[in-house]
């Protein structure tokens, strides 16, 4: 099989990791993924640039200048390399990591009409919330999602609420549920850390924690107000991350309990995993709002995979992400949370079979040998679609029986 593939979010190397999973369970793969040459993180003013997954040869990383660069949703890549790309690779699948409503999408839909007819189309959307925008914004969203929905042969949701809204849309290709990345298992090693939390003096407590952003739709302050009525239990509390609630956490939640909430700044992707092993337990308390709510969790996903006990409110994406292996409780409910709380404070042997579980999950669906795997099923047979059956691309056997992607 022939694979292109166009998106902001491969210029790092560890979303790259379940196209380089992919080749390893078809060793005839051929591969083009076709990336800016940075891209930018709003949240953390912030831009990275490209990288290549030490499992990619130069020639399968197309490296390309962007307009309108710092947004995604309106970056346009320049077409005469996507063109020259397609045509002289004829791929049999284009995939494109962005939204259907994204000028990317659009431009790589009529690029691949143009210079790949053949290829089938594929599209990620993490879209799980219905958001009303007002005239011209909501109909140019609306015509733009058409536009591309009407040419593509599958569509990978990152969530079940995304696979519903694309129906009621009506979105006309297979639609498939999975994650849109994987994680690698080797940089997810359960453990404790005990010099960095002797080093955050975390050492005596029992440490409930959070990675990510710092706003108030992640549910820090009902965590924070939780906690704080729960003084007979030996809690600390670690935040990772930056954001608005920076200057509220410094200035009155940890004079008020001084020596129990340690707050460190954005850490490097590659040094998540060594702060959430400082947690004994791990807390994504977010709900909705009018503009957002969770679409899949990745922070919760790494923390599974370490075997931490998770806790998780039961917004968006979340509750399919633990399933049974975490605590889920009602968005915005502090009683609920305060219970669930409690009862992992005041039990290790809780704790501890709470995170085997969730290490098993995390195991089972989120590596990304278990996502490559799914997207090659979904690929394969939205080629074949796209060709007929009895002009199929011939295809290498898989190594195993392959675990069915989700489908609606």
């Amino acid at each position: 099989m022939r694979l292109a593939v166009l998106g902001h979010s491969c210029v790092l190397a560890r979303n790259q990791a379940k196209y380089v999973a992919l080749r390893r369970l078809d060793p005839e793969l051929k591969l083009r993924l076709i990336v800016p040459r940075w891209t930018p993180n709003p949240v953390y003013r912030m831009r990275y640039a490209t990288e290549r997954n030490e499992g990619l040869s130069a020639s399968e990383l197309v490296t390309v200048g962007a307009a309108f660069a710092r947004s995604h949703m309106l970056m346009l890549f320049d077409p005469r390399t996507i063109a020259r790309t397609f045509y002289d690779f004829q791929p049999d699948v284009v995939h494109v990591e962005e939204e259907s409503h994204a000028l990317l999408s659009v431009e790589a839909a009529i690029l691949r009409a143009a210079f790949a007819p053949r290829a089938a189309l594929t599209f990620f959307t993490w879209d799980n919330l219905l958001r009303s925008r007002r005239f011209p914004l909501g109909a140019a969203k609306k015509f733009l999602r058409r536009f591309t929905l009407a040419r593509t042969d599958a569509l990978v949701c990152g969530n079940r609420e995304a696979e519903r809204l694309a129906r009621l849309e009506g979105c006309a290709p297979a639609t498939y549920v999975l994650p849109q990345f994987g994680l690698d298992p080797a940089d997810h090693v359960p453990g404790t850390e005990p010099e960095l939390r002797r080093e955050l003096g975390l050492g005596d407590g029992i440490v409930v924690g959070y990675a990510g952003r710092l706003i108030a739709e992640k549910g820090l302050r009902l965590l924070y107000e939780s906690l704080a009525a729960l003084p007979d239990h030996p809690w600390k509390l670690l935040l990772v991350g930056g954001g608005p609630l920076e200057t509220k956490i410094s200035n009155e939640w940890i004079p008020r309990f001084p020596g129990k909430i340690v707050r460190i700044p954005p850490v490097s992707h590659a040094e998540v995993p060594r702060y959430l092993r400082a947690m004994d337990i791990f807390v994504l308390n977010s709900y909705e709002i009018p503009t957002w709510k969770e679409q899949f969790g990745l922070s919760l996903a790494q923390a599974m995979m370490l075997g931490l006990a998770c806790l998780a409110s039961d917004s968006g994406a979340l509750p399919e992400v633990a399933d049974d292996a975490a605590v889920v409780v009602g968005e915005r409910n502090a009683a609920e949370l305060r219970s669930a709380l409690e009862a992992l404070l005041a039990s290790p042997d809780f704790r501890r079979t709470l995170g085997q579980r969730a290490r098993q999950r995390a195991l089972e669906r989120y590596t990304n040998e278990e996502v490559a795997l799914r997207y090659r099923e979904v690929f394969e047979q939205a080629a074949t679609r796209r060709a007929g059956l009895s002009h199929a691309p011939q295809m290498a056997a898989p190594s195993e029986a392959p675990h069915r992607a989700t489908r609606r």
